[in-house]
């Protein structure tokens, strides 16, 4: 029972430890939520957008065709990319990503403002949306389960999206001009809910299952719901590096943070946030 006790108390201390060791960089990062970045950002969008559909292996004689020939058969046998509307992608992808900026107390202009941008003064970033890429492809989904000592299995192939950007983010008369690359993607998948069902008076086995299919709209839906949380993502870097910069002598921020604005909570994370590709 002492021994209990003492492991007890040794977690607690940890936990108490680990809390402790926290609370600056959680100060910090609270510190900027509240006070606002006082930043300026020049966003620019891409000219277009790359679009690609996977689903050559759905395609009667595709290996013997031509690059030209695969090209245009993929583009005309897409469920989505020979639909979507680049100038309407964009549209709805922007104005929710400039709107979450602005929420979150950035000056953002676009590039016909360069001339009200270059005349402030205060700390200034580029931030060039270098490249936005949808990918369409086919996504195998198997499922599996034991009954009666023997195990049971459906495959499906369901229809999916990859939404991924690239940003290039440099700071304005910068001493030593560094860019760095953030990038995030994510995927959309018809919806799908199935089991399999024993027929109580004959003992088969059948699978019962709904596909809720991905629709042009989901894919619009997709560009708006990302343009906000990119907005969010890019307010957590750039807090981010402030709580890196602003820590005490000889202390390093421990975690990255991800700013719940409709909680108004500070929350460590690992998956939500921009990948930094590089940083030079």
């Amino acid at each position: 029972m002492m021994n209990l006790m003492k492991s007890w108390t040794y977690l607690l201390g940890l936990s108490l430890l680990f809390l402790v060791s926290c609370l600056p960089e959680q100060k910090l990062a609270q510190t900027f939520a509240k006070s606002g970045p006082k930043i300026r950002l020049m966003v620019t969008p891409p000219d277009y957008i790359y679009k690609y559909n996977h689903k050559g292996e759905d395609i009667d004689g595709f290996a013997q065709m031509t690059d030209k020939q695969q090209d245009s058969a993929l583009f005309y046998s897409s469920l989505f990319i020979q639909r979507l509307s680049d100038s309407s992608l964009l549209e709805e992808y922007i104005n929710q990503f400039i709107a979450e900026l602005r929420k979150a107390n950035f000056e953002v202009y676009l590039p016909d403002q360069i001339d009200s941008f270059l005349s402030n003064q205060t700390q200034a970033y580029m931030v060039n949306i270098s490249q936005i890429q949808l990918d369409e492809y086919t996504y195998p989904l198997e499922d599996k389960e034991p009954i009666n000592d023997t195990v049971y299995y459906k495959k499906f192939n369901l229809n999916a999206m990859d939404f991924s950007v690239w940003f290039e983010l440099s700071k304005v008369n910068a001493e030593k001009p560094k860019k760095t690359i953030l990038y995030d993607s994510q995927s959309a998948y018809d919806s799908f809910d199935g089991n399999f069902i024993v027929d109580p008076w004959t003992n088969t086995v059948r699978y019962k299952y709904h596909i809720d299919s991905l629709s042009l709209s989901d894919v619009y839906d997709m560009a708006r719901f990302l343009g906000r949380r990119h907005g969010e993502y890019l307010f957590d870097f750039f807090m981010n590096q402030w709580v890196a910069f602003n820590m005490p002598q000889n202390q390093y921020s421990t975690y990255y943070y991800h700013y719940n604005r409709k909680r108004n909570m500070m929350e460590a994370t690992d998956e939500d946030r921009f990948q930094i590709l590089n940083d030079r």
